[in-house]
């Protein structure tokens, strides 16, 4: 596993926490979790997830 995946994976690991358990908005838990824009961070999301954060969230 190259060091970028790695990063991505505990990015959006992170960011599955707070989905779940916080009230934030998701712009801000892509802020929080390193990865900036809510455009980036949605799709490397469903890149890694196959769900975008809204879905993923509206799951729990």
């Amino acid at each position: 596993m190259s060091l970028n995946t790695y990063l991505q994976q505990v990015r959006i690991t992170h960011a599955k926490r707070m989905l779940r358990f916080t009230d934030e908005k998701v712009e801000a838990i892509g802020m929080a979790c390193g990865v900036g824009e809510l455009s980036y961070f949605s799709r490397i999301f469903k890149k890694v997830e196959g769900v975008s954060p809204k879905e993923y969230r509206s799951m729990w």
